[in-house]
């Protein structure tokens, strides 16, 4: 069986500045926090960028290496302020193929079936030493580009949030939000 978890998101709105140290570039949230560069980028499109977050990777890393899952973004039509985030965890793919390691796709209904085929032509951020990916469709990068995933630790729990980019407003609770974008270009 699959766990499918689904992460509740919120929206800030800062950067600082970039630096490098150690020979890996880090940009810098006013938190302090460094941004990870991906060791590589599986279907990569052209001026679309989603960065990841020190802390965000590290959470990645700790789940990728205690059940072998990657984390999928996906945006969709929604709430509140017109788009809202889908974030859930799904078992990591095999390079190259449609099924899933240790073949635990077919016997779930949590796994939707259209999901395997977004996931072949999704864009994947593959951290540094392979020790945790991204999954995020190009239409929904479209929306999130230049955002930045990070991780957060507060009272009521630990969540992913997506900050910067584009993103306009968002709602009271954080898990819808607008752009200031035009996406017909």
């Amino acid at each position: 069986m699959i766990r499918t978890r689904v992460f509740n998101t919120f929206i800030l709105q800062s950067t600082r500045t970039t630096r490098c140290t150690g020979g890996v570039s880090k940009r810098f949230l006013t938190t302090s926090e460094a941004i990870i560069q991906p060791w590589k980028v599986i279907n990569k499109k052209p001026n679309l960028n989603m960065s990841i977050s020190e802390r965000a990777a590290e959470r990645l890393e700790e789940i990728y290496n205690d059940s072998k899952e990657i984390l999928k973004i996906g945006v969709e039509s929604g709430g509140c302020h017109g788009y809202q985030y889908v974030l859930k965890l799904i078992p990591e793919l095999t390079e190259g193929t449609n099924t899933c390691l240790q073949g635990k796709m077919e016997d779930t209904d949590e796994f939707e079936h259209n999901d395997i085929d977004s996931i072949k032509d999704s864009i994947i951020f593959v951290l540094p030493e392979e020790k945790g990916k991204v999954l995020i469709d190009e239409k929904s990068l479209k929306i999130l580009n230049d955002t930045t995933l990070t991780y957060t630790t507060e009272l009521i729990g630990s969540t992913f949030k997506i900050i910067n980019g584009h993103l306009k407003s968002s709602c009271g609770c954080g898990s819808s939000f607008d752009i200031d974008i035009d996406l017909s270009k």
